[in-house]
């Protein structure tokens, strides 16, 4: 079961030892600062740095990542580094020639006050909520920067002042409409703010679905109950259609099959504008700032909640005047704000929260047997913390409750839940898995196993040798071959998890004997620690071939070895050894004791290994 934190003060953050630092960081994208509105390029393509907004106020995204603006009396566009100016008047905003109702091709197409925008995936193009037109106009798809898009109307009667009608799309009546949405289907979502209504258009109709007309108010239920207050705009995910209610402070959310109106976020919102989503996080924007919205918590994001400006800077040191739109591109994993106030277009460098996830070596270890917890959370945590129910554990190979591997025994049988947080500078997450460890009592002696912390160490790198043995073992004896090896920060070879040094560039052979009151048993784990200068793992591949085997007395060689050959016994004790200038064809066993045991060959190259059955005398 996945349990999501509940971060409701920043005290819980320092009770668990998490520092959340604002990382996203605000940068102008595009556009210069200037107060007020007006100004304008005097050519329809300019770098996006010295482009002239004038009171920029909507944003979309397309499928292939380029950026539109609905600019004052027209559609911009951002390719790259260029911003072209697509359709629209393209001269001074101010004139009496810029505002008006047209259809056509480029800067023949009029507007009146465009404001949000949003694209169909299927084909591309973009849908308008001409404001001061009253209508919901559509800007053909992107070809080239030198083929001019075509404008054409959608819905609604061009009017001096705004009304309201459901009918078919070319008779309908908006009242100001300023935020859209569209769904996969094709349906159309209009935020139509004086009407404070939800307008839907399909099928060549446009209806309503949320909201009385002309009636302010905070009202939930179904289509013709609820009530809305200036909604400024709309943004589906699935089957939902979140509104930000402007004049209400508040997110509200319309189930599209039901047509019924909830509460989605009531408290901590100032007139917020615009809302989109980053995996399960939504970012809402208000005029000067924009906040979070995760797991049931909202917090600022970037920006301030009582000074405006114009700064760029990192979380709530940056400034805006007045955003108005807000998206996401998943091309260039950025959110993008549009700052009417000052006439620019900011870009914000997400910081995606973490996704809990962890791992466990063994869920059922037998009591006091060492098990390894490692997080596997998605998104880089950089602070952890474990918890353990019931509490009876203890932390071993100096693990700390914060590290993202833990080495853990527990001290008593039953059934143990593991609890994880995990957080990084976009947030915080947890996982539980309950009944997750189920430890059982010893009833025979230890099955010896381990592992090490690392294999394939560097010269003189210290490494741990994790004892994973099950049956609470009481006592440890490490053998290491070949002997060129020095146990430091105070252990030895009894120590339960010994920290090791390899003094020199060889393959190592790892045996371990664990003991308790009901016996012993052990594992040797031939070649399994690979060191050199480098660090880098040494394989040899050429075998050592022996006949007959099993064999006893003398067992032949398949070609010259020439090299130091040892043999070790299933306990990794060394048996025989043969010097390193003496040249092999043959090896006697005679004195072997019937049994398992491996003949180790030291060469330049590396070590080559082969295990050898001694058969009764």
């Amino acid at each position: 079961m996945r349990l999501h934190t509940i971060k409701t003060t920043l005290l819980l953050f320092f009770s668990l030892n998490f520092i959340i630092h604002n990382a996203q960081t605000v940068k102008t994208f595009a556009g210069k600062a200037y107060s007020g509105s007006g100004f304008y390029n005097g050519t329809r393509n300019n770098h996006k740095d010295s482009m002239l907004f004038s009171a920029p106020t909507g944003i979309a995204i397309d499928t292939s990542g380029r950026i539109y603006i609905s600019n004052e009396h027209n559609i911009m566009l951002i390719t790259g580094t260029n911003c072209k100016l697509v359709a629209g008047y393209n001269l001074d905003p101010t004139s009496s020639g810029a505002p008006d109702s047209k259809d056509g091709t480029g800067i023949a197409a009029r507007f009146n006050g465009p404001a949000g925008l949003t694209i169909i995936p299927s084909t591309n193009e973009v849908l308008v909520a001409d404001v001061d037109n009253h209508q919901i106009r559509k800007v053909s798809a992107y070809f080239n920067l030198s083929q001019d898009p075509s404008v054409s109307t959608i819905a609604g009667v061009k009017l001096l002042n705004g009304s309201f009608l459901n009918s078919t799309n070319s008779l309908s009546k908006f009242n100001a409409p300023i935020g859209v949405a569209t769904a996969a289907n094709g349906d159309i979502y209009v935020a139509d703010r004086n009407n404070h209504c939800i307008r839907k258009i399909s099928g060549g109709n446009v209806t309503t679905i949320g909201g009385k007309v002309g009636v302010q108010g905070h009202v939930n239920g179904d289509n013709g109950t609820s009530t809305f207050n200036a909604p400024f705009n709309v943004f589906i995910d699935g089957n939902y259609l979140y509104v930000a209610d402007y004049g209400n402070s508040a997110v509200r959310k319309i189930d599209l099959s039901t047509e019924i109106t909830t509460d989605f976020i009531t408290s901590g919102l100032t007139s917020p504008t615009a809302l989109c989503k980053i995996g399960g996080a939504f970012f809402i924007a208000e005029q000067i700032c924009v906040k979070k919205y995760e797991s049931n918590v909202l917090s600022l994001y970037v920006g301030s909640n009582s000074q405006n400006g114009n700064t760029d800077a990192a979380g709530a040191a940056a400034r805006f005047e007045y955003i108005t739109g807000i998206a996401y591109s998943k091309q260039q994993n950025l959110l993008y704000v549009v700052d009417k106030g000052n006439n620019v277009i900011k870009s914000i460098t997400p910081s995606n929260s973490p996704v809990c996830n962890f791992t466990v070596s063994n869920s059922s270890p037998t009591k006091g047997q060492t098990v390894i917890l490692k997080s596997t959370s998605s998104n880089n945590p950089t602070s952890f913390k474990w918890t353990f129910t019931p509490g009876s554990y203890n932390l071993l190979n100096n693990s700390k409750i914060t590290d993202s591997i833990i080495y853990v025994s527990f001290t008593q049988a039953g059934s143990f839940t593991v609890k994880l947080w995990v957080a990084n500078n976009g947030g915080v997450d947890s996982l539980t898995k309950n009944n997750y460890i189920n430890v059982s009592s010893i009833t025979s002696a230890p099955v010896a196993s381990f592992v090490a912390s690392k294999t394939n160490p560097k010269v003189n790198e210290v490494i741990s040798l994790i004892d994973q043995s099950a049956n609470d073992p009481t006592a440890w004896t490490w053998r290491i071959t070949p002997a060129t090896y020095i146990f430091t920060n105070g252990t030895d070879s009894n120590s339960r998890i010994p920290n090791v040094k390899f003094t020199n560039g060889d393959n190592y052979s790892i045996t371990l004997i664990a003991t308790n009151n009901l016996g012993s048993t052990s594992e040797t784990k031939l070649n399994y620690i690979n060191v050199n200068l480098s660090g880098v793992k040494r394989i040899v591949t050429t075998p050592i071939k022996l006949f007959p085997n099993p064999a006893n007395g003398v067992v032949n060689l398949s070609h010259v070895l020439n090299g130091k050959i040892q043999i070790i016994n299933i306990q990794g004790q060394i048996v025989l050894t043969q010097g390193k200038d003496e040249i092999a064809t043959e090896l006697n066993i005679e004195n072997l004791e019937t049994g398992v045991y491996f003949i180790l060959l030291h060469t330049e190259s590396g070590v080559i290994s082969e295990k050898l059955i001694v058969n009764a005398h």
